[in-house]
């Protein structure tokens, strides 16, 4: 979607992988790095270990970290940041949260961070690049 015509600043969220790579990005990213972030891994979990981060107990699981709601407070305000820094000149503002396999922590805290944004007037999308099925082999 090209939002460069938009009348609104605007901040893009997407989730990854490190695993799977690093989305291409353009230089002023945000990029958050959840691999040794103090938060809880469902992964760790054997009746979570499955899950992604669209189900309800892997969410839970991840936002009952001590220190989710500060880590969230502080990469949204790092995010306002850039994107009043880029607004001048109307760039998108994209901040990329990855984890090891990019399904759960990443798209919890990615959700979340939307979340927060949006209700601080910020338009904001969000992709799951984790997320998308695999292509079909032939």
């Amino acid at each position: 979607m090209d939002f460069s015509t938009s009348e609104q600043a605007w901040i893009q969220i997407e989730t990854f992988g490190f695993d799977h790579g690093v989305p291409v990005t353009l230089p002023g990213a945000l990029l958050v790095d959840l691999r040794s972030a103090p938060l809880q891994d469902p992964a760790d979990q054997p009746a979570l270990g499955d899950r992604d981060g669209k189900d309800e107990e892997a969410v839970a699981h991840v936002m009952e970290s001590p220190h989710t709601f500060t880590f969230l407070a502080r990469t949204a305000d790092q995010a306002r940041a850039l994107l009043d820094h880029n607004a001048k000149a109307n760039l998108i503002v994209r901040v990329l949260v990855g984890d090891t396999e990019g399904r759960t922590r990443a798209v919890v805290i990615g959700d979340a961070l939307a979340e927060i944004l949006t209700a601080r007037g910020i338009h904001t999308s969000v992709e799951h690049h984790g997320l998308t099925p695999p292509a079909p082999q032939n």
